[in-house]
């Protein structure tokens, strides 16, 4: 659960930090204890610190859904190539096996059985030619 949302906590802890070196700043400037400037609570600086914090929230979301794209994106191009070895394989053989049993006339195929045979052998042919084509190997550099 953290390491899926470090990315907010990261976000959110230059907010935290804005926010305490106001309060040590304006402490310091009004000769106040840390504690007591904690403590006060005026409407002004209040809406100021918080909008430090909902920046700083801002922010780590914003990282967040930048890394949750990219492990996605990653994740389906790692699918992608896996779908594609798995596809293309198999149909390369069995373009190769069927071009070997209807080219070989020793044989002696019925003429249903030599259809089949083509008609497996062309749509293997096409599975193969899109899973080149449209589904192309993504390699990385």
């Amino acid at each position: 659960m953290l390491q899926r949302y470090k990315e907010t906590g990261l976000g959110f802890l230059p907010g935290m930090g804005a926010w305490a070196i106001d309060v040590i700043m304006h402490a310091q400037m009004e000769g106040r204890s840390l504690w007591a400037e904690l403590v006060r609570l005026q409407a002004a600086m209040l809406f100021y610190r918080v909008l430090f914090a909902a920046f700083a929230l801002a922010l780590g979301w914003s990282l967040w859904q930048k890394s949750k794209r990219e492990r996605d994106f990653r994740r389906l191009a790692e699918i992608l190539e896996r779908f594609h070895h798995e596809i293309v394989g198999p149909a390369f053989l069995i373009h190769g096996k069927g071009e070997l049993l209807l080219t070989r006339k020793d044989f002696h195929l019925s003429t249903a059985a030599q259809e089949s045979l083509r008609f497996l052998y062309e749509k293997s042919q096409r599975i193969e030619s899109v899973a080149k084509e449209r589904l192309p190997l993504v390699t990385e550099k």
